[in-house]
């Protein structure tokens, strides 16, 4: 007897295939972006690299490292673009102390899962927020990250957009903020990509912060904290 194959199997099979390699362009709102993330959420389900599009979790928890070396975290703690809260893990199982973490994300599925796996801790939040039209009060918290977060261009003007988020997060903090962005000429089919000194130099000259650059010259990711 021959077995009848469901196509919406074979549909669904498709479908992650083509997400698994799909890369928008850009995105119009932070709406949209994070409509983009609940899809690849409800596709690849159980799968947190593949959602968030990193290659594993050793390179995830390598940009950790390099972003906590440049700032340590303290005190309170926000995080945007937090995903699944596995910098909160992280913090966790390197025994490095923290008062409070609070994570944001435009998408509502993984702020859903996030809240879930940290149920019962007081110290632990997550909200779904977009800190473009609902910005926090100034130095509402201590450190802040924004880690894989600044690849898509979002908007009409996508550098005008993306110094608004580093401008609003930088001021919500006491102490500073470091966060992650790519290199301009290192790597092939990136459509949004800065060069770090340049970058560094405008943080300087229209936040009035005090910079400081994780960039071998090589790796087509480099981190930059900001400090008040």
């Amino acid at each position: 007897m021959s077995r009848v194959t469901n196509p919406f199997r074979l549909l669904a099979r498709k479908l992650k295939r083509r997400m698994s390699n799909y890369s928008p362009a850009a995105f119009p709102d932070t709406v949209s972006c994070g409509a983009f993330y609940d899809a690849r959420n409800s596709l690849f389900s159980g799968d947190d690299m593949m959602i968030l599009e990193y290659s594993g979790s050793e390179v995830q928890c390598q940009l950790f490292e390099r972003a906590i070396s440049l700032l340590v975290p303290i005190g309170k703690i926000i995080d945007l673009g937090c995903g699944f809260g596995h910098l909160a893990s992280y913090l966790d199982e390197k025994s490095i102390p923290y008062k409070s973490y609070h994570g944001i994300d435009v998408s509502k599925q993984m702020v859903t899962k996030a809240g879930n796996r940290f149920k019962g801790r007081t110290s632990v939040s997550f909200e779904v927020r977009d800190i473009l039209t609902n910005p926090f009060a100034k130095e509402s918290f201590d450190t802040g990250y924004v880690l894989s977060v600044l690849g898509y261009p979002i908007g009409e003007n996508p550098i005008r957009t993306m110094m608004e988020i580093i401008e609003k997060m930088f001021s919500s903090c006491r102490v500073g903020i470091v966060f992650s962005h790519v290199a301009s000429d290192r790597k092939g089919g990136l459509s949004f990509t800065t060069v770090p000194e340049d970058l560094a130099l405008r943080c300087e000259r229209e936040l009035g912060a005090k910079t400081e650059l994780d960039d071998d010259g090589t790796d087509f990711t480099y981190l930059l904290s900001l400090r008040h």
